[in-house]
């Protein structure tokens, strides 16, 4: 390989992951670092000893970031890329590392670790793995592969084994979204059918009932003529182009999507996971007082 046909593969092996995410909420890593961490919440009942129970911990935006990062590296990840993203008065973060491995060969996607953290208690700690290929910069997650969880007294202690756990779990996703992409690539469809599986992602809660006919109108007129083909992935890349600006709500919807996705083409993601249970660690009837439920699930209106 030549100077220039090296210096081509490493531009083609690069996500934007500004656009990745929606530019306009992109931040820096030093502003995320200078975000003021919220105190300890106690109960108001006491123990009967009289101390009080902690019923709320959070921690920094930068705590998850930084030991994410040292969780990759000492699997033998390389970060090749990295965007940080605040909102509401800084008060929500969500991150996103491109990520590859010298056991895994390049292809025409990037694998993305998507990272998430509230002090506002709209939902708990998180980190989940997607991809997106190179053309287009459209990305989605995985269901399979993410963790949640809540900002309870004992996050600090658990949270290392938690993100060490999912992130082992990124070979078995590689495969699996591979497996998935080719099967969506040789199912065939038709407008009718097409429109069929649009309105069915919506009431999944794929898309919002805005975005309807914006889906449609990219599967009729791709953005990327890479997906021309009238196939299953090529809507699959009309619902991530319109996906693009809400990170925070992408898990969810990439959860939904993919199940009526798979469902059609009848694909079975968890038959390439050699861990089928899911990487999460929530405590269950805790007393935090966090919003949304145990899987993480977050308001549309996260910005």
């Amino acid at each position: 390989m030549n100077d220039t046909q090296e210096n081509s593969h490493q531009h083609q092996s690069k996500l934007d992951l500004r656009i990745c995410g929606g530019e306009h909420k992109v931040s820096t890593l030093e502003k995320v670092q200078a975000v003021v961490t919220p105190e300890v919440e106690y109960r108001k009942e006491p123990n009967k000893d009289g101390t009080h129970a902690i019923s709320y911990r959070p921690i920094s935006h930068n705590l998850l970031i930084e030991k994410t990062r040292k969780h990759l590296n000492q699997a033998g990840f390389k970060v090749e890329g990295e965007s940080h993203n605040l909102a509401r008065n800084d008060q929500r973060y969500f991150g996103l590392f491109q990520v590859s491995h010298p056991d895994r060969e390049s292809g025409d996607r990037g694998t993305v670790v998507g990272l998430r953290n509230a002090h506002d208690k709209c939902f708990p700690a998180g980190l989940c793995a997607g991809d997106a290929p190179f053309v287009c910069d459209n990305l989605i997650f995985t269901n399979t592969v993410k963790l949640a969880r809540r900002h309870t007294k004992n996050i600090l202690a658990e949270l290392d084994h938690v993100i060490s756990r999912t992130l082992g779990r990124l070979f078995d996703f590689w495969v699996g979204q591979d497996n998935r992409i080719e099967s969506y690539k040789n199912f065939d469809l038709g407008n009718a059918q097409v429109n069929d599986l649009v309105i069915r992602a919506y009431k999944a809660g794929a898309i919002s009932k805005t975005k309807v006919v914006d889906v449609v109108n990219q599967w009729e007129s791709s953005d990327h003529d890479a997906f021309q083909d009238r196939n299953m992935n090529s809507l699959y890349n009309a619902f991530t182009e319109v996906y693009k600006g809400n990170l925070v709500a992408l898990p969810q919807r990439s959860e939904a999507l993919h199940s009526v996705l798979d469902a059609e083409v009848g694909f079975d993601l968890s038959s390439f996971d050699s861990q089928i249970e899911e990487a999460e660690l929530v405590e269950v009837g805790s007393d935090s007082e966090i919003s949304g439920n145990i899987n993480g699930e977050v308001p549309q209106d996260i910005y």
